[in-house]
């Protein structure tokens, strides 16, 4: 059987790819000379301990640390609210990520389209409840290309049903400039709405944010406050325990953002941890997937900068022996991609 072989080049270009890699590592350098003396110290963003230890450096800069309790990584300390609105509100490489999102928009690209069937999977549940009115909110909603194709599809699949649509992002700049002027979009955080949105939604989704956070517990806790009861949260992460994050770390060249990544991710969420989080903090945890397709064509993009002679060969693979291994990362759930679905009781 021959598998399908998923190219980079489905995400973004090459050379979009390493212009954003290179102002990430400016924008990391400027965000450190400006606010490192502003750091801060925080506890394991997973587990709470107060116990951990650093092992390495970030291109030199931020320190990585290992929790001694749950062997967990993270960034420690952590640049200060202030330094991460700067970061996303006026560093370039915000703004170029921004446009390779709004080139997805009119294109049938397969990740907002797996997101799309990924959400109307859930909604199918909440429709075969017998309820018509869903409300829905996308945490890190940038600006808005997701919840646009979702509502066309909604409108399009559930001619019975009648949807609330809101998204928030703290990043300014995206929410003024949305790919649909007739979306709810706000600026901010979810912590700061959940006061005026509690027990509103059916359905909270975020992908790719909770990574950023410094404090991820405080960040699921409003979203729990802002769920109804059997709500569903619907995100996904990098899996740090994935291929592509073990066999290129983050002091490599990297075309996607390694799971570590300051003062972009903060926290290195996997298949392990990712259990105990959301168990601790009140959720119970419907699925957890690593669906991700890109880790072998990554490591193929980046093979002169693996050390590793294992994942070099794989690198080195033809293309119809990449495809294969790809598919069984998926299967072994050891994809560098992380879905997760959570339900609050």
């Amino acid at each position: 059987m021959k598998f399908k072989y998923h190219s980079f080049l489905e995400n973004r270009s090459v050379n979009d790819a390493e212009k954003i890699f290179k102002q990430r590592l400016i924008d990391a350098k400027y965000i450190y000379k400006k606010y490192s003396k502003y750091f801060v110290t925080r506890a394991c963003p997973y587990c709470e301990s107060s116990q951990y230890k650093k092992v390495d450096e970030f291109h030199n800069m931020y320190d990585i640390c290992k929790c001694r309790k749950c062997n967990s990584s993270f960034v420690n300390p952590v640049p200060p609210i202030e330094a991460i609105s700067d970061y996303y509100e006026n560093c370039k490489c915000n703004r170029q990520l921004s446009q390779v999102i709004k080139k997805r928009y009119n294109s049938n690209d397969f990740i907002n389209d797996d997101r799309v069937q990924l959400v109307c999977a859930q909604i199918d549940k909440v429709v075969n409840l017998k309820k018509t009115k869903i409300s829905i909110l996308e945490v890190g909603c940038n600006n808005g290309a997701f919840l646009s194709k979702l509502q066309l599809v909604l409108d399009q699949k559930y001619k019975g049903c009648s949807f609330e649509i809101d998204g928030v992002d703290i990043d300014s700049d995206a929410i003024k400039n949305p790919v649909n002027h007739e979306l709810n979009l706000m600026h901010g955080l979810a912590e700061d709405i959940s006061d005026t949105k509690t027990n509103k939604y059916d359905l909270i989704i975020h992908f790719e944010l909770i990574e950023h956070l410094i404090d991820p517990i405080s960040f699921v806790n409003s979203i729990y406050k802002m769920l109804q009861s059997e709500g569903t949260m619907i995100f996904t992460t990098p899996n740090i325990l994935g291929l592509d994050n073990q066999a290129l770390g983050y002091n490599n060249t990297r075309y996607l953002a390694h799971a570590l990544f300051p003062p972009m991710h903060l926290n290195a969420f996997s298949t392990q941890n990712i259990v105990h989080f959301l168990a601790t903090n009140g959720f119970m945890i419907d699925e957890i997937e690593t669906p991700g397709m890109l880790d072998i064509d990554i490591l193929n993009l980046c093979a002169d900068e693996i050390d590793n002679s294992i994942f070099q060969s794989i690198a080195n693979l033809n293309q119809e022996m990449r495809a294969l291994i790809q598919e069984f990362l998926v299967e072994m759930k050891v994809s560098s991609h992380m879905q997760c679905v959570a339900i609050k009781p």
